[in-house]
């Protein structure tokens, strides 16, 4: 049961951080079509100084109220590391501080959904030695993240090229001089710093991924012995990349999960053909 409660209070934490995330991005994305138009249609000078402004004090704000945003992530992580520690059997680490869990009830209890009732696959046979099954599951966790998210980010990066292509169409079409295509620019600018810092925290989850999956994949498929303490340093690598606050909305997601829930157990197949002869 308190498994089930970490899982929930995970996905509520999670949950919370992408709420406000795409938010923003929204609100970003929405003032990036509004500051060229509103630039272009208003005359009076007073009032694009001032919407001039107001996109300053946004790129600040944006930056003070980031970590607020991290701040569920790392909560969200924490729990799914205590979830992975109690159920593989491994120490947790020295320098992380322990789970509250009254925060984990309280979170638990804010869960609405589908029932958690497996987050690993039962796919996998009873061949497998026991430290290798943690390693497939380690596994799991890093291959589902890889291609989900290079996926966005192949979608993060062509709106933004669309984006540039539409807005420098937009000011030959209509003439616009040089001093509002200036002013125009420094509006969006935190549009731009917004997206790039989400698409570089995509990437950067995804080289560390990456590098993990090669080495579990490695040691998994060569029935190569692997220690406890090799896992934990595993653990640590997952845990890290948990924590990057930039995330792929629930609609992606579900966009891509079936496809890649066949991959994975094709995957597991490949695994159990492995060792069954052990």
């Amino acid at each position: 049961m308190q498994l089930i409660k970490l899982l929930k209070a995970s996905s509520v934490s999670y949950k919370k951080a992408k709420y406000w995330e795409i938010r923003i991005t929204y609100f970003f994305v929405i003032l990036a079509f509004a500051y060229p138009i509103t630039y272009v249609i208003v005359q009076n000078e007073k009032i694009r100084l001032l919407l001039l402004i107001c996109s300053f004090i946004l790129a600040i704000l944006s930056q003070l109220f980031f970590n607020r945003f991290k701040g569920n992530t790392t909560e969200g992580a924490l729990f799914k590391e205590e979830f992975d520690v109690i159920l593989f059997g491994i120490r947790w680490k020295s320098t992380l501080n322990k789970v509250n869990h009254k925060d984990v009830s309280r979170l638990s209890n804010q869960y609405k959904g589908k029932e958690i009732q497996d987050w690993y696959s039962k796919s996998l046979s009873n061949n497998v030695p026991r430290n290798i099954a943690i390693a497939v599951c380690q596994y799991s966790n890093t291959v589902w993240d890889i291609e989900l998210r290079k996926n966005y980010l192949d979608w993060l990066k062509g709106f933004i090229m669309a984006y540039s292509i539409s807005l420098f169409v937009f000011f030959v079409i209509l003439d616009v001089n040089g001093q509002i295509i200036f002013s125009t620019c420094l509006s969006i600018m935190t549009f731009y710093v917004h997206f790039f810092t989400i698409i570089r925290g995509h990437a950067s989850v995804i080289g560390k991924r990456e590098a993990i999956s090669r080495k579990l994949d490695g040691i998994i498929l060569n029935k190569l012995e692997i220690p406890l303490e090799e896992l934990r340093d595993i653990q640590d690598d997952i845990l890290a990349t948990r924590q990057e606050p930039a995330k792929v909305p629930n609609f992606f997601f579900r966009l891509y999960k079936k496809k890649l829930e066949i991959e994975f157990e094709d995957y597991l197949d490949n695994v159990n053909r492995t060792y069954s002869t052990t």
